[in-house]
């Protein structure tokens, strides 16, 4: 009678376990479809803010400046503003995607900000009528 009762228990058990894994994978799966159309979605408002306050800083003239708060997705590459664009690379599933937001702030060649996720602070400078994005926290 024991080895009857262990062998229907483990049975049960087996049973339960391979209905469950199947529903706890697709589960993990839509949660991180979700999490990289958010991440998509934060890529697309940092550079389109980034893009905004330089645009602002340039048309205000030389010596403006502006503080911003970013806030980037944890799987940020990089960010960069090269020819009036401003780029913010993600990596997801489906591979590399870039945010990109034009800008008509003249800047003075590429400027990188890699290294950078997740909340950070930049100041945006207006020097001598070119934009330049500074870390105000960098030695």
């Amino acid at each position: 009678m024991k080895g009857q009762s262990s062998l229907e228990l483990l049975v049960t058990v087996g049973i339960v376990v391979a209905f469950t894994l199947p529903v706890i994978f697709l589960m993990f799966s839509f949660t991180s479809v979700g999490y990289e159309d958010t991440a998509i979605a934060q890529a697309e408002a940092a550079s389109r803010t980034l893009s905004d306050t330089m645009n602002s800083v340039y048309s205000q003239g030389p010596g403006a400046e502006r503080r911003i708060l970013m806030n980037v997705p944890a799987s940020t590459e990089r960010i960069y503003v090269d020819d009036r664009e401003v780029v913010v690379q993600i990596e997801t599933s489906r591979g590399t995607f870039e945010a990109v937001h034009t800008t008509m702030a003249e800047t003075s060649g590429v400027q990188d900000l890699s290294g950078k996720t997740g909340l950070f602070i930049i100041d945006v400078r207006n020097e001598n009528g070119k934009v330049r994005l500074v870390d105000p926290y960098s030695s």
